[in-house]
């Protein structure tokens, strides 16, 4: 009988050992999945906050990306990695044009030394309606 609860033992030791890589794999992609999520938002909150300003002044793109630059960087995103597109590229909107914010950034993985991927791309667009022009 003690034999037997002996060779359980073992056998639970390397149930262990096999599975245990598994559930620490899926904690960590849990982590870094929370951890994009939350940058993506962001990322989609700073797009959604440039596109707000340009609507209500129509002549201020630089405004706009100085939006978007704060509200990333709020967030704790890199900056510099951020890159600002604004379409239709105008010096002056009209009441009624529709304007697009395209906000990319590469996006750091904590985990990358295991699955050789270092970075993710974030994109948010959005598009809003020019109210004054």
């Amino acid at each position: 009988m003690g034999k037997q609860l002996h060779d359980e033992y073992g056998s639970s030791l390397v149930e262990l050992a096999l599975l245990l890589p598994v559930f620490l794999l899926l904690i960590l992609g849990l982590l870094e999945l929370g951890r994009s999520f939350r940058s993506y938002i962001a990322l989609d909150n700073a797009a959604r906050e440039g596109a707000r300003w340009l609507t209500v002044y129509p002549s201020d793109s630089d405004g706009a990306r100085t939006v978007i630059t704060t509200e990333a960087a709020r967030a704790g995103l890199n900056t510099n990695q951020l890159t600002i597109t604004i379409t239709p590229v105008k010096s002056q909107y009209q009441a009624g044009d529709l304007v697009t914010v395209r906000v990319a950034c590469a996006y750091p993985l904590l985990f990358g030394a295991i699955t050789k991927l270092t970075t993710l791309s974030l994109v948010a667009q959005v598009t809003m309606r020019v109210l004054y022009g």
